[in-house]
């Protein structure tokens, strides 16, 4: 009787720590999860951001920030130290593989968010789609097209 209310816990134990590390995953990317999920969109301020050849340090990694304004991103062999402004708004996204889709419908919406960016002097021509309190993917503004989806890689 005592072995098998003991398997019980165990197992009672086991499903709250599995449903757990599910939500720590989704809330850390929740483009991980299936379907679609809103995602901020911000502009890189080109001017102060940069390439970096190193990563920062232990700490910076596992908080993907460089400093304290300044978000530490991976797309494949290059390092950046990316520099946000925003939000400036909201668009639906979903990841699959390695690609983050924005779709078709938010195109325009992605086109004016970078229009609308006071941010800085120059125009922006970056746009880094936000989940999870991190940045998810990169997007040229002048890769955008209205009515056609937007892909971009999925940084690391």
């Amino acid at each position: 009787m005592a072995t098998r209310r003991s398997r019980i816990w165990a197992g009672a134990v086991l499903a709250v720590a599995l449903g757990a590390a599910a939500g720590v995953v989704a809330w850390r990317d929740p483009l991980l999860l299936p379907g679609t999920h809103s995602v901020s969109v911000y502009a890189i301020q080109d001017s102060i951001s940069q390439q970096i050849d190193h990563e920062p340090g232990l700490l910076g990694r596992a908080l993907g920030m460089c400093d304290a304004d300044t978000y530490y991103v991976r797309d494949g062999d290059t390092k950046m130290c990316i520099v946000l402004s925003g939000p400036l708004g909201e668009v639906q996204a979903s990841k699959s593989g390695g690609t983050v889709t924005v779709p078709a419908g938010d195109a325009a919406s992605l086109r004016a968010m970078a229009a609308q960016d006071t941010g800085s002097p120059e125009p922006t021509t970056r746009l880094a789609l936000r989940a999870g309190g991190r940045p998810v993917a990169i997007v040229a503004v002048a890769d955008i097209v209205d009515g056609k989806a937007v892909t971009a890689h999925a940084l690391d």
